[in-house]
């Protein structure tokens, strides 16, 4: 019997001796912990790749202005074509809805994370992209040198891409992530309404079309601002009328201010930040604190003495 044992054991091997573990495989730790987790924004690439087409775009029309200049007291009439306007449509239309049609996409991908947008989110994503690459073909169109044809299309694939990314960034769940979505989304905003009001004020047009194409930039621009704000939806859109009429006034004044060129522009960029930044802190909170007077008083002040000495 002993030797039969034996037997069976060195035929069939011992069998109580578990296999060795190799040393390079990684414990199995379960699923990951609760929490936000990372998620790709399938809107940044399509905002990326309108951004790019639109600069394109805006290429083309810097090509089509750098002919030689026409007797015409306008500055953007003096190389353009009824041909550049209808082309100019087109890409400023096609830049809204490119963005729009971005943000739907980002939304969707977000409700699908459980981080559904706002039921009170108004559908303003087209406005910053829009109102971008409008001033990118009106400065083409008023300077029509060589140095536009790469300055014009930087400027629309930036406000293009930066608005587009700002709106992604909001999404980020986290509270680094909104302050930072906050500060860009500002600054795009900022960026793209003095560029805006300086390609207007550059040309000197009839008081008329100066206060007609001031207020709808600056109303769109404030309704734009305010989505970073709790207002309702008739508040927004009432704070933006607002916002409207205030620029188109102060376009009346300055539009017979003897001055030309920038200084003009930056005039309306200051009277447009502190409308826009006065009426966000009301819309944030139920009272605009002492702080927020003093802090958009103050620059604003300080910008208006600055500009009417240099100017």
């Amino acid at each position: 019997m002993v030797a039969a044992a034996a037997g069976s054991a060195e035929a069939g091997g011992p069998r109580d001796v578990a296999p060795e573990r190799p040393s390079n495989t990684r414990p199995d730790l379960g699923p990951p912990p609760p929490g936000v987790q990372p998620v790709d924004q399938p809107g940044s690439g399509l905002g990326l790749i309108a951004s790019v087409v639109v600069a394109a775009l805006v290429l083309v029309l810097a090509v089509f202005a750098g002919g030689d200049p026409r007797p015409d007291r306008l500055p953007l009439a003096q190389t353009t074509t009824t041909l550049f306007w209808i082309v100019a449509a087109v890409t400023i239309a096609g830049a809204g809805a490119a963005a729009q049609y971005a943000e739907r996409t980002a939304a969707r991908a977000a409700a699908a994370m459980g981080r559904a947008r706002s039921t009170t989110a108004l559908s303003t994503a087209w406005i910053a992209p829009v109102v971008a690459t409008a001033a990118a073909i009106l400065l083409v169109a008023t300077y029509h040198n060589a140095a536009m044809m790469v300055v014009g299309p930087l400027l629309a694939f930036l406000g293009n891409a930066g608005a587009l990314l700002a709106r992604d960034l909001l999404d980020d769940a986290s509270e680094s992530g909104q302050r930072t979505a906050a500060v860009v989304h500002a600054l795009v905003i900022l960026v793209v309404a003095f560029l805006a009001l300086s390609a207007i004020f550059l040309n000197k047009m009839s008081t008329t079309a100066t206060v007609l194409l001031v207020a709808v930039v600056g109303g769109l621009l404030t309704l734009e601002t305010l989505e970073r704000g709790e207002a309702p939806r008739t508040t927004r859109l009432l704070y933006a009328v607002l916002a409207a009429v205030v620029m188109g006034q102060a376009a009346a004044a300055v539009n017979w201010w003897q001055t030309f060129g920038w200084p003009g522009g930056a005039v309306l960029f200051v009277c447009f930040y502190l409308a826009s930044g006065v009426l966000l802190a009301r819309s944030q909170r139920s009272t605009v604190r002492a702080r927020d007077l003093v802090e958009f008083g103050a620059v604003s002040l300080v910008a208006f003495l600055i500009l009417a000495v240099v100017a």
